[in-house]
């Protein structure tokens, strides 16, 4: 093809023959110096100096050639809109090389026509291109992406550019005259899977392009996303017990004694050393793969619950294995081997969660197997590789393992607090340190979750950029780069908000918790006093806001601080002539009213992973217009009970030391002391129902008619120095009775040292269930290490740093397992118990009573552990 000499002038060699700029750049240049931007070219790969600026391009034309894809002729109309933009000048689009003026070419058939040579099958799907000159820039790269993300690559590196939000582009004042340097810059993405998982992304995925997020459009102008799928529960689908259970229960997991068709987390693990299930579990690949056939990994993963197959041969290969990984993986690795005979190029893809996130021993993935690699139990406020967090020292050891054995490890990393979307949390120091941890330890891509299922959550814009600007570049500093955003964004207002972060995130490191993805106000340092002091900050910057654009950035960044304030202000009740209020001392009395009003404005739809907005708000606001309540008085306790709210215990103050024991550092819209029915109409932990009350002397009936008439009633009584409960259910039409007690207490020591912080059942002795405990155990795990120790009935704890504990005694007759719940972040313990199912023809009761007392020292012990 001819060259254009006048895109690129002639320079004299040593023997006088002259030479194009084309051929000093294709000598100099078209070896990509670098894999990564930022690293410096060697030496023998240098361009001769010079620079141009943007404004000496203000004659030149845009030329994408008519061969572009749809995503590259996008990639040129972006061009032609941030060059105006940031220029004031627009540049004509044409399909040919100009022969007046200098050109911006974009797209490797545009680039192939200015002279310029081009590869685009040496460049992935995403890597990119940008060459500099003084009467030309080249942006080119693979397809579908490279291309356009070459062209916002341009904007941000050289020009200085920040897509910040889908409506706030920032260009800096002096773009239009920034020298840039000719020479070339190359970019190979190094995760192939990029997801900043927010609404803002979803909503918006012309601005997730920008900030190349490749997971969220189909759109072929976006390029659309990349082929790599997230992994997701799925192996009850594969296998549907309604197609399968009733002829081959088999097929399903030994739990208990029992093949289980139906558990929680959407349906039951499979037994997965049954030789059969391969065959079925291929074909339900196969098909998935005709149905999808751009898909580049195909999913065999487990169910969102612990309970896995327990027949004797998962348990001989996990205990091979060390690892409850060794069945998994062993079933996955059979698949893939039949998978990969007539779709070698798609990817098995499974997880590496909870039981199965320790890599097994012996048995390796095989090449066409991926693992999505899943930090579920680990802290978020210090990063993952940071050696003084307990919480994520395991993690770090069994990413090792997976380093040295697997080819594809994708990463699963929580972002987010499941049970407060809109409350502070404090992140944005470790979340480039855990990136960057993830690329250097061979991680192919990264899905950070988010509150994606919402809008408008705590500082998601802010959140948003920084995630996405990590995954796209790891190594920066998310700090940093929170910084930048809010001096841009928040412009006049930035100062208070960015003391806010620095005032936050040192609260949170003061106090040494570990905040993971479910944590309560505790473990976020939400108090009273902080919220008041957080909301200070945000009515500062409200202060400076100059005009209407920025204070509207304010006041959507400052529902943290409402939503803070109203968690604080919901902690502890004020009791007052029969009813309980919201503790509003210090702060607004119109506070929640301004938060309703600040989510409608901003389109705030959850309040948490489950809980919509809306019903958070109609829950607030009963609390705000009172709840009656009763209140039980002797000389050992006071208690209070709130009938409407499902007859939640909110206070157990045990007098003789002025200790309340049940769990009051957070929101009252979450649970506390309730009970909750399992199967049939009745109160649930997101259904909560009003009783009638009637008060005794030292007692309290409750009554609930459920939707089948069934009548259920619970009595509450001070008996001396025990808190007696006692529950019955009438049936008026056949059903099961089956209930779940579910006490939160205080602990009162964030130590995870069981020398501290004791957990004890009666089996038929004490026994310390904790002791020699040197990890964190999952909930489910915990649940299942206490679950059948009945026999003794208590189950009880205490906190040798405080000197309290409570004990709960019960019937093993009545109640059929225990459940435990740990959090030390939280201060909180749940010592649950759940009664044996009863069927009930209509007239006929069931019931069962037990007694919680106060502990002012440790159970003596017999015996020190429960088997693990």
């Amino acid at each position: 093809m001819r060259t254009n000499r006048r895109l690129f002038p002639a320079f004299p060699t040593a023997n006088g023959v002259c030479l194009t700029l084309l051929t000093l750049i294709t000598t100099f240049l078209t070896t990509p110096f670098a894999a990564r931007a930022g690293e410096p070219a060697p030496a023998a790969a240098r361009t001769p100096k010079g620079a141009i600026t943007p404004a000496a391009m203000s004659t030149w034309k845009i030329v994408c050639d008519s061969g572009a894809t749809e995503s590259e002729r996008y990639a040129a109309t972006e061009f032609q809109r941030l060059f105006k933009a940031m220029t004031g000048v627009e540049l004509p689009l044409v399909a040919t090389v100009p022969a007046d003026s200098g050109a911006i070419f974009i797209g490797p058939g545009a680039v192939l026509s200015s002279g310029q040579p081009t590869d685009r099958r040496a460049l992935g799907e995403e890597a990119l291109r940008i060459r500099v000159g003084p009467q030309a820039v080249c942006i080119d790269g693979g397809r579908p992406r490279g291309t356009l993300y070459g062209v916002y690559e341009f904007f941000e590196e050289r020009c200085g550019v920040r897509f910040l939000t889908f409506d706030h582009t920032h260009f800096p004042k002096d773009a239009a005259d920034r020298k840039l340097p000719y020479g070339m810059q190359v970019v190979n993405p190094t995760f192939a899977f990029r997801w900043s998982y927010y609404g803002e992304s979803s909503r918006y995925p012309d601005f997730a392009a920008r900030l190349r997020v490749n997971t969220v459009s189909d759109d072929p102008k976006l390029g659309g996303r990349t082929g790599f799928r997230l992994v997701s529960h799925n192996v009850a689908y594969l296998v549907p017990p309604e197609k399968y259970g009733k002829d081959h229960p088999e097929y399903y997991a030994l739990v208990g004694g029992k093949r289980k068709l139906d558990e929680h987390g959407g349906g039951p693990q499979l037994c997965m050393s049954n030789p059969e299930l391969v065959s079925v579990v291929v074909d339900a690949v196969l098909a998935e793969i005709k149905k999808n056939p751009t898909a580049r990994n195909i999913n065999i993963a487990q169910m969102d619950n612990e309970s896995y197959c327990t027949c004797a041969n998962c348990a001989a290969i996990d205990a091979r294995e060390e690892s409850h990984a060794g069945s998994t993986l062993a079933f996955v690795n059979a698949v893939a081997e039949r998978v990969e005979k007539t779709n070698p190029e798609v990817l098995i893809s499974t997880y590496a969660y909870l039981y199965t996130r320790k890599p097994p021993k012996l048995i390796k993935p095989r090449g066409n197997v991926m693992i999505q690699l899943c930090s579920i139990e680990c802290c978020d406020f210090h990063a993952i590789d940071d050696p003084a967090c307990p919480l994520n020292r395991s993690f770090c050891a069994d990413m090792a393992g997976w380093k040295q054995i697997a080819n594809n490890v994708f990463i699963w990393h929580y972002n987010t607090n499941f049970k407060g979307y809109v409350l502070p949390f404090p992140n944005l120091r470790s979340m480039g340190k855990s990136v960057a941890y993830f690329a250097k330890n061979n991680g192919k891509g990264v899905f950070m979750q988010a509150a994606g299922n919402s809008f408008s959550t705590e500082l998601s814009d802010l959140r948003n950029y920084v995630m996405a600007r990590c995954l796209w570049k790891p190594g920066r500093d998310s700090w940093q780069e929170a910084e930048e955003f809010c001096r841009l964004h928040y412009a006049e207002a930035a100062g208070p908000l960015l003391a806010y972060l620095k005032y936050y995130h040192d609260l949170v490191d003061q106090a040494g918790v570990h905040p993971g993805c479910f944590p309560t106000e505790s473990a976020l340092c939400i108090t009273p006093e902080s919220a008041r002091r957080i909301m200070g900050y945000f009515q500062k910057a409200l202060a400076l806001a100059k005009s209407e654009a920025v204070r509207a950035r304010v006041e959507k960044a400052s529902l943290c601080a409402y939503r803070a304030a109203l968690s604080a202000s919901s902690m502890r009740l004020v009791h007052r002539d029969g009813v309980c209020y919201p503790d509003l001392s210090g702060f607004d009395p119109g506070l929640l009213d301004q938060y309703a009003a600040l989510c409608t404005r901003f389109g705030v739809t959850m309040d948490d992973e489950m809980l919509s907005t809306e019903r958070y708000l109609v829950a607030m606001r009963r609390l705000y217009a009172g709840l009656k309540a009763v209140q039980l008085e002797n000389d050992f306790w006071r208690v209070i009970v709130l009938p409407e709210s499902s007859g939640k215990v909110v206070e157990m103050t045990y007098k003789p030391t002025g200790r309340n024991v049940a769990r009051a550092l957070r929101s009252f819209h979450r649970f506390r002391f309730e009970e909750w029915i399992r199967q049939g109409d009745g109160p649930a932990p997101e259904n909560p129902l009003p009783f009638t009350a009637q008060a005794e002397p030292h007692a309290v009936w409750l009554t609930l008619t459920t939707k089948d008439g069934a009548r259920l009633q619970r009595r509450i009584a001070l008996v001396g120095d025990a808190v007696r409960f006692e529950t019955t259910l009438t049936a008026h039409t056949p059903r099961i009775f089956e209930v779940t007690v579910h006490p939160e207490y205080d602990t009162a020591t964030r130590s995870m040292d069981p020398a501290e912080l004791g957990i004890y059942v009666k089996n038929p002795d004490w026994i310390q269930a904790n002791q020699g405990w040197n990890e964190v155990m999952s909930s489910d795990r915990q649940r299942a290490i206490v679950r059948d120790a009945v026999a003794g009935g208590a189950f009880a704890y205490y906190s040798r740093a405080a000197k309290f504990g409570v004990e709960q005694q019960f019937d093993p007759q009545a109640f059929g397992t225990l459940g435990l719940f740990w959090d030390a972040s939280r201060q909180q313990i749940n010592l649950e118990m759940t009664s044996k199912a009863v069927s009930l023809e209509k007239g006929q009761t069931a019931g069962f009573g037990y007694e919680v007392r106060y502990l002012k020292e440790a159970p003596k012990l017999k015996k020190q552990t429960l088997p693990r």
